[in-house]
């Protein structure tokens, strides 16, 4: 896979970096007495490990479920990133250490230049490559990249004390280092706690974060056929989101049903990064009415004549008939803005139609294959014909027809 690929290149060029440093820092350390750069030398050392652990991690998490492990092995990551931060507070807790350790000791270093140098090709190194880390591990949503490069941004803050210290002894002013260390090890301490936090939440089938939980609602209800969503999970599994829908519709077609499911399931994949899957479950929804739709010349209650035109109907008539007991329980007009465009017009008044709720709709023309089928379509509305002449009549033809005596109202498409 090319996202994982992606991730063990960043995590092999630390793992390289890092050591490179640390031989750096080790020997200027050795040549100029400087104890913060033979400890931020073996802090460095401890990077090293810890990158070789994400690379191991990531490795794991790269294989193909099995029957034992049918999810796969995402949690790898997740696993790797929670000793990664127990690997940061115990840096820390190590700086702390040196720092205090310091304050007894009043020394001047020799070999400044090499220490400086050293210290400074360390902070810019450490700055660049914990920037790759994050920027990388945040495209690709991979938590243990993530925990490393935080990990590596924490070292930036040491890389900044030990210059300090350097500094602060060269100038006499010796106690600018254990201070500085001690002031950087709170924010070591603050990282490694973040990032402990969020392994455990992962590891513990907590949400995802409300935004995106929000983003997933709302493609959900977007999307023609969805009633009502009545449960909805979602939860991380290393770079991963596994998705859980409950939804409600009206659609009766089975086929239909599995359709809205594909659906649903494209547009949340397109629009939320690294969604593995999405379980959709879906109950019917009987909301106890057919809502209808009729393009009329006039708006005259149910004396209004039907419109031998879809596109170009001055109003449509929208009633509601109980599905129960079969009777008409609601009619109102809605005008029609689009009536007098010279483009697209029928295309224009099915989404309007679409944005009405309806369920049918009812015309003289056939629209069988145009532009304003293909919207009703991919909204689940069904589309039918009528050589009937007034609302009254339409209605009248329904109600007969609903009660099985025979009589068919209109002959239905799609």
């Amino acid at each position: 896979m090319v996202r994982v690929a992606r991730d063990k290149k960043a995590a092999l060029i630390s793992v390289g970096v890092t050591a490179f440093l640390a031989a750096i820092k080790f020997l200027a350390g050795t040549l100029s007495g400087s104890i913060a750069l033979v400890a931020d030398a073996v802090h460095s050392l401890t990077d090293v490990i810890s990158s070789i652990g994400v690379v191991v991690g990531l490795k794991i998490s790269d294989r193909e479920p099995t029957k034992t492990f049918p999810y796969g092995f995402y949690r790898a990551e997740n696993i790797v990133s929670l000793f990664l931060a127990f690997a940061i507070i115990y840096a820390g807790y190590e700086i702390v250490l040196t720092s205090v350790e310091k304050f007894t000791v009043v020394s001047a270093l020799v070999n400044v230049p090499y220490a400086i140098m050293a210290a400074l090709l360390s902070l810019l190194f450490t700055l660049l490559l914990s920037r790759y880390k994050l920027k990388v591990g945040r495209a690709e949503n991979s938590p243990s990249l993530i925990a490393d490069g935080e990990h590596t941004r924490a070292d930036t803050y040491a890389s900044t004390a030990v210059l300090a210290g350097i500094l602060g002894n060269y100038a006499g002013f010796y106690f600018l280092d254990p201070a500085s260390g001690i002031i950087v090890s709170l924010f070591v301490f603050k990282a490694g706690y973040g990032i402990l936090k969020d392994s455990i939440k992962v590891l513990l089938d907590a949400s995802i974060d409300y935004e995106s939980l929000n983003r997933i609602r709302e493609i959900t209800s977007e999307t023609h056929g969805v009633g009502r969503i009545q449960s909805l999970a979602a939860r991380s599994s290393g770079k991963f989101i596994f998705i859980e829908l409950e939804i409600g519709t009206k659609l009766k077609d089975l086929e239909q049903a599995h359709q809205l499911s594909d659906r649903i399931e494209m547009r949340i994949k397109s629009e939320i990064k690294n969604v593995d899957r999405v379980l959709i479950h879906i109950e019917p929804e009987d909301r106890g009415i057919l809502r209808y739709a009729v393009p009329c010349t006039e708006n005259n209650g149910l004396m209004s004549k039907v419109s031998g035109h879809f596109g170009e109907a001055e109003y449509f008539c929208i009633f509601d008939m109980q599905r129960d007991d079969n009777d008409f329980i609601d009619m109102r007009f809605l005008k029609n803005p689009f009536a007098t465009l010279e483009k697209r017009k029928g295309l224009k008044a099915a989404e309007l139609l679409v944005a009405n709720d309806i369920d049918k709709l009812i015309t003289k023309e056939s629209i069988l294959q145009k532009s304003p089928f293909y919207v009703l379509d991919d909204a689940y509305v069904a589309s039918e014909e009528t050589d009937l002449d007034t609302i009254g009549a339409v209605i009248e033809a329904i109600i007969v027809g609903m009660r099985g005596n025979g009589l068919e109202p209109a002959r239905e498409r799609g």
